[in-house]
């Protein structure tokens, strides 16, 4: 049976329509057929044309479907959710808004030998700490944090520990401001997060602590040094409901990293922390590093104090698994009236090791180190990250007539981490002298053992 070119040419057309709604068009087969049949005179030109303007708007509203189609998703999906060491976060799809829900939990057990006749510390347990957390950023260049401790360890009576705004959105390369309430510039042991420290207390002379307080802040971040400078009122947990102005403060810390690399640290710093007393009265007292005795073994009582001003020196070093750190703090009190000026002090000095290959991890924002992430963790096929740590320390409360006590400590540590997030500490510390004539505690040697839980998220 024949077909006439006529019947073909029909045929390709009808095909050529019917198919320009679900293929693209130029350069398929059916398009070469059709230019064929145009050039044996099968089909006209007019008809050609026809075909090929009516298949190229098909195309044209099929991509702007597909653009329309995609828009449509990327907005159902602007938000990314994130699982991190068991806290939740979201953010948007351009990173230029984030936020986190995040925390810790901190479980204490101690024992110990100390038991006078003029003192009886204690054994026990206590939840140290138990804070959840919200931070964030706001159009990429604003970041906030709000932090609340439920265990009423915290900077106010309910708990409260930073609530605070910053802006880092600036054309020099890490510089920042912050407003709210936050630590003061001042100590390498305090800017370390106590989820991130090698003990489960700071060493001794955290009794020179600047501790948080309402102020601003500026400051520098770079890889390899950063300063920071702020003027603070009270913490928060004092108002200025009282017959006197409330005490300020100003307080600066620089440091310098000439190494600075993954697993290899060199950091040196120097601090100042100055205060004007609210009330004239200030108190220096410590216990031995633990925080369930509540018996402070150097104490310095009240002093009548117009202000005071602490230096402090830092070091630190990385090498591998190994890692080591140091600080000396001197504290000069200007006293009331015709009694002499005071001055107290004292330094610590730590090493550790992790036998299981890692190393102490460290940032330059906030000059600091950060949390431990084990090669191998446990339910990996590892056994998590294993550090050895020994630390000595020594505070001086004594000065003129102030006889606050000298305290000597050696501590001894281990540290388990399983996995990110999760840590088992266990603390051997020992009292090595403890000088304070006049008192039950002159001449002690307390010993304690410690342990801590903890879940960082």
């Amino acid at each position: 049976m024949k077909i006439s070119s006529k019947r073909v040419a029909t045929l390709a057309l009808s095909v050529a329509l019917a198919t320009s709604s679900s293929m693209a068009f130029a350069g398929s087969e059916l398009m070469t057929l059709l230019k064929v049949l145009r050039d044996n005179g099968t089909i006209t030109a007019e008809q050609y044309e026809r075909v090929v303007l009516e298949a190229n708007a098909t195309e044209q509203k099929n991509t702007v479907e597909k653009e329309e189609i995609k828009v449509a998703l990327d907005k159902a999906t602007q938000v990314e959710v994130i699982a991190d060491k068991g806290g939740i976060g979201v953010k948007s799809r351009d990173g230029n808004f984030t936020s986190k829900i995040g925390g810790r939990m901190q479980l204490d057990a101690a024992w110990n030998d100390g038991d006078s006749a003029g003192y009886n510390m204690k054994d026990g347990t206590e939840i140290r700490r138990a804070r959840l957390y919200l931070k964030g950023t706001v159009n990429r260049d604003w970041f906030y944090k709000f932090e609340y401790d439920f265990a009423g360890a915290g900077d106010t009576e309910k708990g409260i520990t930073d609530i605070w705004l910053g802006y880092n959105g600036f054309d020099f390369e890490g510089a920042s401001i912050k407003a709210g309430h936050f630590r003061d510039p001042f100590m390498l042991q305090d800017q370390v997060s106590d989820n991130n420290t090698q003990f489960t207390e700071r060493a001794s002379i955290d009794a020179f602590t600047a501790s948080r307080h309402i102020g601003v802040m500026p400051s520098i971040s770079r890889k390899h040094w950063t300063v920071a400078a702020g003027l603070f009122g009270e913490s928060a947990r004092r108002s200025a409901g009282t017959d006197n102005d409330e005490g300020w403060g100003a307080g600066g810390r620089a440091t310098w990293m000439p190494v600075n690399e993954k697993g290899e640290l060199l950091h040196l710093g120097l601090a100042v922390n100055y205060r004007s007393q609210r009330e004239n009265k200030t108190k220096i007292r410590q216990q031995p590093e633990t925080h369930i005795g509540s018996e402070y073994f150097v104490n310095t009582g009240d002093l009548d104090v117009d202000d005071f001003l602490s230096l402090g020196t830092e070091f630190a070093f990385v090498q591998g698994p190994f890692s080591a750190q140091a600080e000396y703090i001197q504290t000069e009190l200007d006293r009331n009236g015709i009694l002499s000026d005071l001055t107290f002090d004292g330094w610590y000095a730590q090493a550790g090791w992790f036998f299981t290959g890692e190393s102490r991890p460290y940032t330059h924002k906030g000059a600091k180190f950060k949390s431990v992430t084990p090669k191998k963790a446990v339910g990996n096929g590892g056994i998590g990250a294993w550090e050895l740590a020994m630390r000595y320390s020594t505070i001086d409360l004594t000065d003129e007539e102030i006889v606050g006590g000298e305290m000597d400590l050696l501590t001894m540590g281990l540290n388990w981490f399983p996995n990110a997030g999760l840590r088992i500490s266990a603390n051997y510390i020992k009292m090595l002298e403890m000088d304070r004539k006049g008192t039950d505690y002159d001449n002690e040697k307390v010993d304690i053992f410690q342990l801590r839980t903890q879940w960082a998220f």
